[in-house]
This record gives C-alpha cells, structure tokens and sequence, in this order.
C-alpha cells in the first residue's frame, strides 16, 4: 500500500465533505441537536411530583374523620412541594368521571361510617380508583396514594395501641403488671411487633450511577455507529464507483486497496472529530460529560470499525446508493431501540435483552459505559471486548470479499 496514495484519498474525502451539507448535518449537526434535546428534557434533576387526586366524603360526628385526613393530605408536602392537589366531589360517579376524562389522576372514596369504625376500633374501608391506561402513570401515582395511606395505616395502628394501653392501665393494677416485670414500653413494643410483624426499611446505598447526561452523551456516540458511520463508508464508496474514481485508480499504479484504506481512515477520522465535537459541546451546555480512557477509546475504535465493516458489506450486496441508504436504516432505526443505545437496557422487553447483550453495537456501548460511567475494571469487560474483536474481524472479512469481488467487476 502507498501511504501517499491513502494521504490523497483521505485529504479528498475531507474536502468533498465540506461541500455535502446533508453529511455535515448528520454527522455534526443532528447529533448536537440529539444532546440538547434529551439532555434538556431529562438531564436535570426530576422535581417531586403533584397528584391531582378526586376525594369523595361524607362530614360525619367522629373525634377522627375522612375530612381530617383530607386536610393531611393537603398539607403534606415533599421538598416543600405539595404531595396532592386535593379536589373534592359530591358523589362517587362524578368523580369517576372527572377520572376518566383525565382532569384529575386518582380517587379517594371514604365511604359512609369510616370516621366511625375507625375510632370505635372496627376496620374501615378506603376505596382507591386508578386510571391504568398508562401504565407508567399508573405505577407512578398508584405508588404516591398508597405510600401516603400505607404511612397513615401505621400512624394508626400505633395510636390505636396507646389507646389499649390505657385501658389496660385502668383494668391491671400496677402490682400485677410489676411483678412480671413489665413496662409500658415492653407493652406497647409487644403490641406493635405482634400488629406489624416484619418491618421493612429502606437503606441507600452511595453507588455509582449515570447522570441523564452522561447516558446520551454515551447514545450520541451510538447513534454515529449505527447510521454516520454505516452510511459515510457505504454511499461514499459507491459514489466513488459511480463517478468512475475507482475504475480510475484500478488502472493506475495505486491500488483499490489504497483506496479502501483512504475511505475507512477518512470515515474514521471524521467520526471522531463529530464525537470529540459532541463531548466538548455537552461539557460546554450541560456542565458534564465523558473523557475517554485508552480502553475506552478502543472500544470507540473496534466498534467504528465494525460499523464501517456492515456498512461496507451492505454496499457491495446492494450496488446501489438509495438502496444502501434504505437497507442501513431498516437495520438501524429498531437497534436504536432494541440495543440498548437510546434506551437503557433495564426498560427493554425481555426478549430485547439478548440484542443489546450479543449485539456488537450494543455490546460495545454498554461495554464502554461500564468502563466510562461506571468505572467497572477492565477485566470485567475483557472476554466481551474479544467477543466485539471477532465479531468485527468476520465482518470486516465479509466487507472486503465483497469489494474485492466489486473491484473484479469493474475490471472486466
């Protein structure tokens, strides 16, 4: 191979591209366009929410009613943001409405004689109605209304038990709880483990975890894999054999291999300097981003090089640059989703899961924020890095008896 010849070809390359406008976009411009999006809408931290919640009540004579935990409901608040937004309905069937028409979230119903059974020591039923249409704000409001009444249920409970031991004050004299050696407080601990057996709390744990930030920059990256990459090596090269550049050089003393090798180098190059762009521009906008380490560069690399090696191989099957284009995007836009790149892996469908695991890109990716946001060791991701390797070594394979087999062709 002549290293001038590569030099040529890859000076060229960067010169045509500053005059294609529809590259420069996707491969600079929507990719910055992609950061400010997401990292607008989700990078910053998520206020605590309000739900809009429908009460339905009935004013009874009771030392403890619906209307006092109404009025608690009012009132609680997280990070001084109010919990609930309280609305109250006449009836039941007016609030559901209200409900399905989506004006407010969920619906309280504290039926008739709840204040009553509540303080008399009898159970009293709280109706609960969500809209599960949505499931995510199913999951998200169900867990608020059910928290609050949850944490009111133990309040309760522990109330209820003072009032017992009253009672028992009264009925037991002192000599007799004395001479078994009880307390008040033995009482009531007893009481309350017999009431609420297992306790469960809840601990955090100070571990290492990917800002909203930090997982687009690492899609942005990506997002260049999947479709920059595939469609620069790919349309690039049949433009040149349509424009007749490679028969050209097939018949001069440079060779098609020089050219290859201009293309891949040329393509990389400007992948990268579209990434290093992206970084800088995060950390400019946002405040954050990733600086790669070595390995993490590799991975950039290897996964660069798969990519090329598809795009390359779809090129050569399909000769032609429109059919280049649809082929690369009808493989691109589902592993968007399904490997784990836009979306993280823990969201995905289990049968999803193996795609972003086995998949190259995917893998790659996932690799590279393990080493990047996680600061998991190297030997961790070691045996999936030879996994990336040979896959990207069989495609390129693959890519190159597939040009080599073009060039033949252009040859006779």
């Amino acid at each position: 191979m002549k290293f001038r010849v590569i030099k040529g070809i890859i000076l060229k390359d960067l010169k045509e591209l500053r005059r294609e406008k529809m590259a420069l976009f996707w491969i600079f411009i929507f990719p910055l366009m992609w950061i400010t999006l997401f990292g607008t809408m989700w990078g910053g931290e998520s206020p605590p929410i309000t739900v809009d919640i429908g009460v339905v009540y009935t004013n009874e004579s009771a030392p403890f009613t619906a209307y006092d935990i109404v009025e608690i409901m009012r009132n609680v608040t997280l990070e001084e943001t109010n919990l609930f937004n309280v609305l109250e309905f006449k009836d039941e069937s007016s609030a559901l409405e209200a409900l399905k028409s989506g004006k407010i979230d969920a619906v309280v119903v504290f039926p008739k004689g709840f204040g009553v059974n509540l303080t008399s020591g009898r159970q009293a039923r709280v109706y609960l109605y969500f809209d599960k249409s949505d499931p995510q704000d199913y999951q998200i409001v169900s867990g608020v209304v059910k928290g609050f009444f949850g944490e009111m249920e133990k309040e309760m409970r522990r109330r209820r038990i003072e009032m017992q031991l009253e009672y028992m004050e009264l009925y037991f004299p002192k000599w007799v709880i004395a001479e078994y050696n009880l307390t008040t407080e033995m009482i009531m601990e007893y009481m309350l483990a017999s009431a609420e057996p297992i306790v469960v709390e809840e601990k955090e744990v100070e571990g290492k975890t990917a800002t909203p930030i930090q997982f687009y920059v690492t899609s942005f990256i990506g997002i260049q894999f999947l479709f920059a990459t595939m469609l620069t090596i790919g349309t690039g090269t049949l433009e040149e054999i349509e424009k007749g550049t490679l028969r050209r050089i097939v018949a001069s003393p440079a060779t098609a291999w020089d050219f290859l090798m201009g293309k891949m180098l040329s393509t990389f190059l400007v992948i990268m300097i579209s990434i290093v762009v992206g970084l800088a521009y995060a950390k400019f906008v946002f405040g954050e981003t990733i600086v790669p380490s070595l390995l993490g560069w590799i991975i950039i690399f290897i996964a660069s090089l798969f990519s090329m090696s598809l795009g390359l191989a779809i090129a050569m099957g399909t000769r032609s640059i429109r059919s280049t284009t649809a082929v690369v995007n009808f493989i691109s836009m589902p592993l968007l989703f399904l490997a784990g790149i836009v979306v993280p892996e823990s969201a995905l469908p289990k049968w999803a899961r193996p795609i972003a695991n086995y998949f190259p890109l995917g893998r790659a990716l996932k690799d590279f924020r393990l080493l990047e946001i996680y600061n998991r060791p190297a030997s961790e991701i070691a045996s999936d890095i030879l996994w990336i390797g040979l896959a990207t070594l069989t495609s390129l394979i693959i890519a190159v008896v597939l040009y080599n087999w073009a060039v033949k062709r252009l040859e006779i």
